[in-house]
């Protein structure tokens, strides 16, 4: 089952969808899921024809399920409506409240859709939401990584990922200064875990080379500028590492590394993957490299979670001219993902 939630309705997200339905590639990916496996778009139906209407598309037509106590049918392309969280009236006249209500309770359903152990692959494909209106709605996540890392019972690590760069970090939405204040060689150890795990289920790296990044300038400069490359990451390196020695790997992991350098040296094809310390330290490369065409992967969950990078763009809301590219890396890892599992 692929679940694609429409998040923030004041967004480019309906449009963006829509467009992609209309693509080639995307199609042709969805028509060949779609024998063996459901697609669910959930969200806001009003909301959805509403704005398909106005970008001048026209009506897709989609299988109508219920949100509560209806049959699901095996495979197909379906619309699952969220009724009744918003007037029927144009995004941008909705409250932020009301707004987040609706990406909020799509969130909702789409966990309550995943199936049980053992009765099939699953996948969620998130639309960007508006953090402070979810917040407004009552939200008590600071993202929707936290949120399905908390739906799906376990500790997701984000990761973002591109064609020419992937990123893990060990610390998500957090104010700089709390960053060395809940580092630990435990998390940085579960996050690296979880990094390596997930290049090789959803990117099928089987033996990913991790650049580990230190925290300080110049990784701490043997303890010039901070102790927590000494006393926290290379432990958690050398852990690593001997861990994935137990499984078969061989010294996947290194550093600490200089976080000046080692983008540069992954770029030269020298590392899989990068695992920063914090946010802005690894989404700052990122986005200069993947800002149109980067993914979000909340990793190391039972089962899939990835979202375009970019949030709701509410400036280009109707225009039109939104990039795709996002969004179609987004969805083509959600069908790339389950067709590997069913394989």
């Amino acid at each position: 089952m692929l679940v694609l939630t429409l998040g923030d309705p004041y967004s480019v997200n309906i449009e963006l969808f829509r467009r992609l339905l209309d693509d080639p590639a995307v199609g042709a990916s969805f028509n060949k899921l779609r024998k063996d496996a459901l697609i669910i778009f959930c969200g806001s139906n009003w909301h959805w024809r509403d704005q398909e209407r106005r970008c001048g598309f026209s009506p897709y037509r989609f299988d109508q399920i219920a949100v509560e106590g209806g049959v699901l049918p095996t495979s197909g392309i379906c619309f699952l409506d969220i009724p009744d969280l918003a007037t029927e009236s144009p995004a941008e006249t909705l409250t932020a409240e009301q707004r987040g209500q609706v990406a909020v309770a799509a969130l909702h359903v789409s966990v309550n859709l995943q199936p049980k152990a053992g009765q099939g692959t699953y996948a969620v494909v998130t639309g960007p939401i508006d953090k402070h209106a979810c917040n407004a709605a009552g939200f008590r996540f600071p993202g929707q990584t936290e949120f399905f890392a908390d739906a799906f019972s376990g500790n997701a690590v984000m990761l973002l990922a591109g064609d020419k760069l992937k990123v893990g970090l060990v610390t998500n939405h957090l104010a700089l200064a709390d960053v060395s204040k809940v580092m630990s060689q435990e998390l940085i150890v579960r996050k690296g875990h979880q990094l390596a795990l997930t290049l090789r289920q959803v990117f099928g790296i089987e033996n990913p080379r991790i650049a580990v990044c230190g925290l300080n300038p110049h990784a701490g400069d043997n303890g010039l500028f901070g102790w927590e490359e000494i006393d926290l990451i290379a432990p958690a390196i050398a852990e690593l590492n001997a861990d994935e020695q137990k499984f078969g790997g061989d010294g996947l992991f290194s550093g600490p590394h200089p976080a000046d350098t080692v983008f540069y040296r992954t770029l030269q094809g020298r590392f899989d993957a990068v695992l920063a310390m914090y946010h802005d330290q690894g989404l700052g490369p990122m986005k200069t490299l993947h800002f149109d065409d980067g993914i979000n992967v909340s990793g190391g969950l039972k089962h899939l979670r990835v979202s375009p990078d970019h949030g709701p763009a509410k400036d280009l809301f109707l225009t039109k001219t939104a990039n795709p590219a996002s969004f179609f890396a987004a969805i083509k890892t959600g069908v790339s993902y389950l067709e590997s599992q069913q394989s």
